[in-house]
């Protein structure tokens, strides 16, 4: 009886002692298990990610080919080890990474707006993808020119930022483009060829090497005879715009007198002709700056062409063409040579004609010569053999130079009223 009770406790005692090592061996193997993992996104999937210390058998009962890590998500998986353990697992995958992009450098006028933060930069790469893309500072306010690193924001869906330092060269440019040799057209009416409008025309910018130029000729009416306004419109890449205006002389076909033109008669080769020789001659006199070529030009003038009275009408290319040819001519052709002469080297100049006019009319030329404007005459007088240049409105005074000085920008040492203060000093 006592061995009975004996072998049957024992019995119990023994399944005591299986269950409480089952039961232990299910606790310590919990413990190793990691029932959460994040992995960043783009990684591999690791079943000892999963462990502390990951058994041999360890596997994932899911088919974990079917994730895509790149995509930030939260799977549930399930895994076994240690032959009878089967558990629910979670696997987060998470975007820690910054996005990566290079600079691309700008070149940047200060007058224009600026470009979207997201034309700066290139070869942008996330797993996530950009979420935007943005000035750090907000959109500059450069105003001066030089080299700038201006930051760039890249950020993707998870707040991940990179900073892109990205150069831009920015420009202050407020100047608008500059034509040089801009003059009258004059055409026949009967003349059935285009106009070449840019005939001895140059233009120039400070920045830009090639400014967008165009010419309105929408009053021309070639066949009929009048006097027509175009306009030249010169826009850089700053979009600065000059505007000059000019005018095609529609006329009645005039016979040239004698075999070369001259003399006032229309010759339709004398139009491209006098500004070729204009050009020819500057490349010889043409000095360091305008003020010394300004000033070459009617010493030129004066010491090549002599004084000699034209009779008959003349145009403004054929008294030049006379002066360039024959070297002679009257004031007005002396006018007309210094003038192409000026407009071929971009020196801005205007007529000024006597006034009143008493024996007869008399020309010469304003220059503007830095920002002012002066008096030249490369006429040769019999009473003054020197050269009138850069005079005032009191140095150029005499009974041959009286002019009407409203209609006639301000120059140096004068008023637009000048001519009523002549008349007063002669009254006296």
């Amino acid at each position: 009886m006592y061995k009975i009770i004996a072998k049957i406790g024992s019995m119990v005692y023994c399944a005591v002692i299986v269950v409480v090592s089952v039961v232990c061996t299910i606790r310590d193997a919990n413990k190793n298990l990691v029932n959460e993992v994040c992995i960043e996104a783009g990684s591999d999937i690791h079943i000892e990610d999963f462990f502390k210390k990951c058994p041999d058998d360890a596997k994932f009962e899911t088919d974990i080919s079917q994730i895509d890590t790149d995509v930030p998500s939260v799977y549930q998986l399930t895994v076994k080890y240690s032959e009878v353990f089967v558990e629910d697992v979670t696997l987060r995958i998470e975007d820690h990474t910054a996005p990566k992009g290079i600079a691309l450098p700008k070149e940047q006028y200060a007058s224009l707006p600026w470009p979207d933060a997201s034309e700066c930069v290139g070869c942008l790469y996330d797993l996530s993808g950009i979420a935007k893309v943005e000035y750090r500072d907000g959109t500059p306010t450069i105003q001066y020119t030089g080299d700038y690193m201006v930051p760039v924001v890249v950020t993707d869906w998870y707040d991940n930022s990179t900073v892109i330092e990205v150069p831009f060269h920015v420009t202050d440019d407020h100047n608008a483009p500059l034509f040089y040799g801009i003059h009258d057209i004059y055409v026949s009416v009967s003349e059935e060829e285009q106009i070449d409008y840019f005939d001895g025309i140059t233009y120039t910018d400070d920045y830009d090497a090639e400014p967008k130029v165009d010419v309105d000729d929408s009053n021309v009416q070639l066949g009929k005879e009048g006097v027509y306004e175009i306009t030249y419109k010169a826009m850089d890449a700053a979009k600065n715009v000059r505007r000059q205006t000019a005018y095609v002389h529609v006329i009645k076909p005039r016979y040239k007198n004698g075999t070369d033109g001259a003399g006032g008669g229309w010759d339709t080769k004398n139009h491209k002709a006098v500004y070729k020789m204009a050009r020819d001659i500057l490349k010889q006199i043409k000095g360091k700056n305008k003020s010394e070529t300004a000033k070459n030009i009617v010493n030129w003038v004066h010491n090549n062409v002599w004084y000699a009275t034209v009779r008959g009408k003349q145009t403004f290319e054929g008294a030049a063409y006379r002066c360039f040819t024959q070297h002679n001519g009257d004031c007005y052709g002396y006018y007309c040579a210094t003038k192409i002469l000026l407009d071929c080297a971009g020196i801005e100049n205007m007529m000024v004609r006597r006034y009143p006019i008493q024996w007869s009319a008399h020309y010469w030329i304003l220059v503007k010569i830095g920002d002012k404007w002066y008096h030249c005459d490369s006429t040769v007088y019999r009473y003054h053999w020197n050269v009138f240049y850069k005079l005032n409105d009191k140095g150029i005074r005499d009974s041959h130079h009286k002019f009407n000085g409203s209609i006639l920008p301000v120059r140096a040492g004068g008023t637009p009223e000048y001519i009523k203060e002549q008349e007063k000093e002669q009254k006296k």
